[in-house]
């Protein structure tokens, strides 16, 4: 990762290229979602030998490790400035955490199928997102999501591996998800006249509130993992931490319900992933899915790059609270 100069009217995708704040937004979001789908993998690997709390535990501190290692580096602050709204983010994504590596351990549970559930987020959060951030809704978006839905289901398909428990907290992994990026949202968007919280701020505040949860859990449940899978579990951090980081940046850079489009590149990532290394094999009607899920991910990235190349920058536009978010706090690599 490298420390890099904001731009006024633009600001750092993944690998440094300068880009409007919404297409960045896109793009750090795509690259969170590439490693969400890589954890994802190697947290059923690493399941093999170790307890579901394990895991979780393993993630929530590596990936304080990582927002401290990236905050030293940048000169980030460490401390969030409001509580209430830390600790509302922080507990509802240690409720989505846990229920997430709960089914993720369940080997009767596809981790295709998941990723599939896990994907509903994005419908929650156009759903509420209207409502509590006031962000608009229009019928482009809608028919994305709308798009991007059919081809969850169509990869989900008709033998779908669902075992009620496993899918039920999927569903509510999804569900605890949406509501804390949501506030993960208002929290770096710096509404309201205040500054935009620091990514690695909200990042290690997470990290820790969950860390502590999981390995009070893992008291009760821990069993020691084998060599190689114990190699899983510190992948499972490194890409959970790190993939946290970029997706707390995008939240500061587009609007809430366009990201939550774009979050189905993940479901897309983990089913080629599962297909590579656990030996799932989806039938003809969940690869058409894919397609359809790309495709919708593609257009809205494409929409977001011809409104960017039609609008000018304003003067002022660097000195608005929106503007203040897009500062040099992006783990460029």
């Amino acid at each position: 990762m490298r420390y890099t100069r904001r731009v006024p009217g633009q600001s750092a995708a993944p690998g440094g290229a300068r880009v409007s704040p919404e297409l960045a937004g896109l793009l750090w979001m795509a690259f969170a979602n590439v490693l969400f789908a890589l954890m994802s993998v190697f947290a059923r690997l690493s399941a093999r030998s170790a307890s579901w709390s394990t895991i979780g535990a393993s993630r929530a501190l590596i990936g304080a490790l990582v927002a401290l290692a990236f905050a030293l580096r940048t000169g980030a602050p460490l401390k969030t400035r409001s509580r209430k709204l830390s600790f509302a983010r922080s507990g509802l994504g240690t409720v989505s955490m846990l229920l997430t590596f709960y089914a993720l351990a369940q080997s009767d549970l596809a981790v295709g199928d998941a990723a599939t559930l896990f994907a509903t987020a994005p419908l929650f959060i156009a759903l509420f997102a209207p409502l509590l951030l006031k962000e608009p809704a229009d019928a482009r978006l809608w028919g994305l999501l709308v798009i991007a839905f059919a081809g969850v289901a169509c990869i989900a398909g008709p033998h779908l591996r669902i075992d009620a428990g496993p899918a039920l907290a999927a569903l509510a992994a999804a569900f605890f998800s949406a509501f804390a990026m949501m506030i993960l949202r208002t929290m770096r968007s710096g509404r309201g006249g205040a500054p935009p919280e620091s990514a690695a701020a909200i990042a290690l505040h997470f990290a820790l509130t969950s860390a502590i949860v999981h390995v009070a859990i893992t008291a009760f449940n821990f069993r020691v993992p084998t060599a190689a899978d114990a190699l899983f579990l510190l992948l499972t951090g490194l890409c959970g931490g790190t993939a946290q980081l970029a997706m707390t940046r995008a939240y500061a850079l587009a609007e809430a319900a366009r990201l939550g489009a774009m979050s189905y590149l993940g479901t897309v990532v983990a089913f080629g992933l599962a297909i590579a290394f656990l030996g799932e094999r989806p039938e003809p009607l969940q690869l058409l899915g894919a397609a359809l899920v790309v495709g919708s991910g593609t257009m809205l990235a494409v929409a977001a790059a011809r409104r960017a190349a039609t609008q000018t920058p304003s003067p002022t536009s660097t000195s608005s609270p929106s503007a203040q978010g897009q500062r040099s706090e992006s783990p460029a690599s």
